[in-house]
């Protein structure tokens, strides 16, 4: 229901002058919710749990579930610890429906919570059973720091320049503080920078896939994108470096999307996970019948859906011109929270909810000298952790 129906944005479309005619094209986009809920016409799949519901563990949860097809075929699975969503697969597993698999918990003693249902053909997900994980104390690993910072200023596309001149530079900045202040933390940082020419569609899938590879249940994970972003049929998307502005239709086809960014994220092992989007959304992007159709709607969707953590601005063009210390508005006010300012505890390190509420204040301070107030997207709630110590 919420990945399908949860669409905060057509309320205010529902409000317009045209609100019949918008609300009939999007109920023809998603589908009447009515019958999905008369469930004849889409049964739900069964999930039938054949491992332990209850297990006192050092680490390592096994599970093995039963995946029944009740008339409205078999999509995916989803696996879920404690709401955030990791790698699940399409099923046709085994010749009994069977699917075994076994989770490593992060290092953090009490009780952690994994769930797995299924999609029918539809994408209407199962009621999901649950494993009830007891982790016991056990020698913490000491954990490591995973960058992946994407910046796109110089597009192939000279046409997607405007409103992003700072972004490749904000995503070499963001690399270099994660680094330096991070190696005062961690057991070993990583990090890696993917600007302009580099930052195509496959290089920032494949950098993501091989860090999701490194990446240790323990561990932290910065996924930090600034460039052109939109929202199409209310779904986020990225607009890489090679995408090319022929037609909407081409735009999107080359673009991240919700589905991409769903799939990556659920690779990660790490539930310390925090995305910071700085995108632009430029020459009508994500826009139908010249309406903004809601990008931040679009992120909190995916925010959601995914179960990380997600601080994020979004700028039209116009906005996004003037810059601060030589750098986005956003991506500043996110420096100087993670150079310390966001320490509100004044333990000595920035935590991710601290970041979030330093944003929240500073960016409209920023750009109130401009004429307006930019005000960020921000979804940490039960996610909140340690990303850096503050400078010294």
């Amino acid at each position: 229901m919420r990945e399908y129906f949860y669409q905060p944005g057509l309320i205010s479309q529902r409000l317009d002058a045209n609100g019949d005619a918008l609300l009939a094209e999007a109920v023809q986009k998603l589908g009447d919710v009515r019958e999905l809920l008369a469930g004849a016409k889409a049964p739900a799949s069964v999930v039938e749990l054949l491992s332990d519901a209850q297990i006192t563990t050092a680490g390592d949860v096994p599970v093995k579930v039963r995946i029944k097809d009740q008339g409205g075929g078999i999509g995916r699975l989803i696996y879920r610890i404690d709401g955030i969503e990791f790698e699940g697969r399409m099923v046709g597993i085994t010749a009994d429906g069977t699917d075994s698999r076994t989770f490593t918990l992060p290092p953090q003693q009490g009780q952690r919570e994994i769930t797995v249902s299924a999609t029918n053909a539809r994408g209407v997900e199962s009621v999901p059973v649950r494993i009830a994980a007891q982790v016991q104390p056990r020698p913490a690993a000491a954990p490591s720091l995973h960058v992946l910072a994407i910046g796109v200023s110089l597009y192939r596309d000279k046409e997607l320049h405007k409103g992003v001149r700072f972004a490749a530079r904000d995503a070499d900045t963001m690399g270099q503080l994660f680094r330096a202040q991070g190696a005062r933390l961690y057991q070993s940082v990583n990090v890696r920078v993917l600007s302009d020419a580099q930052a195509t569609g496959d290089a920032i899938r494949t950098a993501l896939t091989e860090l999701a590879s490194r990446v240790a249940a323990q561990d932290v994970f910065v996924l930090y994108l600034a460039g052109h972003g939109a929202s199409f049929d209310r779904e986020y998307h990225f607009i890489p470096w090679d995408a090319v502005y022929t037609a909407t239709a081409a735009l999107r086809q080359r673009s991240l999307t919700h589905e991409d960014f769903r799939g990556l994220l659920a690779k990660l092992p790490a539930t310390k996970t925090v995305v910071l989007l700085d995108t632009c959304s430029a020459g009508g992007f994500g826009r139908q019948d010249g309406r903004n159709i809601g990008e931040k709607d679009a992120i909190d969707r995916l925010s959601r859906l995914t179960g990380r953590a997600m601080i994020a601005a979004t700028a039209d063009d116009k906005m996004a011109i003037e810059g601060e210390g030589g750098h986005g508005a956003f991506t500043c006010a996110l420096l100087e929270g993670l150079s310390g300012k966001a320490d509100r505890n004044g333990n000595g390190t920035v935590e991710v909810r601290e970041l979030a509420d330093y944003v929240e204040e500073r960016l409209p301070e920023i750009t109130r000298k401009w004429g307006y107030e930019q005000f960020p997207f921000s979804a940490t709630e039960g996610n909140s952790f340690t990303l850096v110590p503050k400078k010294p």
